[in-house]
């Protein structure tokens, strides 16, 4: 049986170190208020490539790399996006959420602070 493989629509896996984050998010071109990142580790797949494992997915509306700092020695890597809009961060948030079903996320992401939005999965029963 073929493997489906799911994209997250995130960038590329890179280590969860200090140095990465510097480079690739501190001094990122494409920096933006709004960001989404999944942390995780790296398994190898039915067809023997690598894959990256999701085991955690969140949204930050601030600083992205401040915020990753937080996790360096608690995950091997991570993977990222910023986006243009809090709005668009929290439904790719939420979409990664209900596709992956990361297992340290106990409940739905929680909407961005002095917001109304929710949660844009159709039949989504969890967001607040």
């Amino acid at each position: 049986m073929a493997e489906i493989i799911i994209t997250s629509g995130l960038g590329k896996p890179m280590p969860l170190q200090e140095l990465t984050i510097l480079k690739e998010v501190d001094n990122s071109k494409d920096w933006s208020s709004a960001s989404v990142f999944v942390l995780g580790g790296v398994r190898k797949g039915a067809d023997g490539k690598l894959r990256f494992q999701i085991r955690k997915v969140s949204h930050v509306d601030g600083d992205l790399g401040k915020e990753l700092r937080k996790y360096i020695g608690k995950y091997p890597g991570f993977r990222f996006k910023f986006f243009r809009s809090t709005r668009n961060a929290y439904n790719k948030e939420c979409q990664i959420y209900h596709t992956f079903n990361p297992t340290e996320n106990v409940t739905h992401p929680t909407r961005p602070r002095h917001t109304k939005f929710v949660c844009s999965v159709a039949d989504c029963t969890g967001s607040d």
